[in-house]
């Protein structure tokens, strides 16, 4: 206990309401012990809210919608508006990247730049003060490729992309990501289909992670890290060979820049074992 002691005693004259959070958390956690499921230290943790009259909002459920059609849902564990996002974990093992993605999405979305991670799993309650930064960025200007069939559309898919990534900024999971696009793409009237199903050889059908457009091209979003990786273009490339598609648009949405590469579909026929 000596080092989350040491940790919030620092913290302390900085953030005076997140310790006092941190405070009760660990209350929660001394009262129930470790490793329990996270719906307990929820609830016990609510309640010791409640009973010292500290103002938040327990589970809050709301849509991201933009342009008129919803993007993603976000479900917080605890939001202290305008002061702090904390979300609750039980794990064996250590934060991961997915554990922080999550609550700066979060953060972005509700607009409050401190977000803390708090694992009740450890026979020591553990923190994590995570801080929130607004970032913008831009697509890189690139020629299209002479494989792309369909120029033109190649364009319109660049402008909404690029719209997309000036409203809203860096920052989301790449499952936001996804539906921002879609919500793009639907207020554009653009034909697409997410995930398409495709037979691949003879072993059966496959849900293929890309969006279909127009049935003439494929496009993948990712986001976190810093540029389109050899994977997502592999990963792209392999959805049009099963989708018999001639082309496709790796769009990357990472933490500080944003990226995008054209992939064209594979020239040699890949062998089953």
């Amino acid at each position: 206990m000596a080092k989350n002691s040491s940790w919030i005693s620092h913290r302390m004259q900085k953030d005076p309401f997140s310790h006092q959070i941190i405070g009760l958390a660990m209350e929660a956690h001394r009262s129930l012990g470790p490793g329990l499921l996270e719906e307990f230290y929820h609830q016990d943790l609510v309640a010791r809210l409640n009973k010292s009259g500290i103002e938040h909002l327990s589970k809050p459920r709301k849509d991201l919608v933009y342009r008129g059609h919803v993007a993603d849902t976000f479900e917080p564990d605890l939001v202290f508006p305008g002061k702090l996002i904390p979300e609750l974990k039980v794990l064996r093992g250590g934060f991961d990247a997915e554990h922080f993605t999550q609550l700066l999405s979060y953060s972005k979305f509700w607009r409050i730049r401190t977000g803390m991670l708090m694992d009740f799993g450890k026979a020591s309650f553990l923190p994590k003060r995570v801080i929130y930064t607004s970032k913008t960025a831009k697509f890189p200007e690139i020629a299209i490729p002479s494989f792309v069939s369909n120029q033109a559309l190649a364009r319109d898919l660049i402008q909404i992309a690029t719209r997309c990534l000036a409203d809203i900024g860096l920052g989301y999971r790449p499952t936001t990501w996804r539906g921002l696009i879609s919500a793009a793409l639907r207020a554009e009237f653009v034909p697409f289909a997410i995930n398409p199903a495709a037979s691949v050889a003879s072993l059966g059908l496959a849900s293929l992670d890309c969006i279909v457009i127009q049935d003439q091209a494929a496009i993948s979003v990712s986001a976190l890290g810093e540029e389109v990786t050899a994977m997502n273009r592999a990963r792209l490339q392999t959805c049009l060979r099963w989708l018999d598609l001639p082309w496709g648009i790796c769009f990357h949405f990472g933490k500080s820049a944003a990226d995008l590469t054209f992939v064209s579909h594979p020239k040699t026929n890949l062998r089953l074992p």
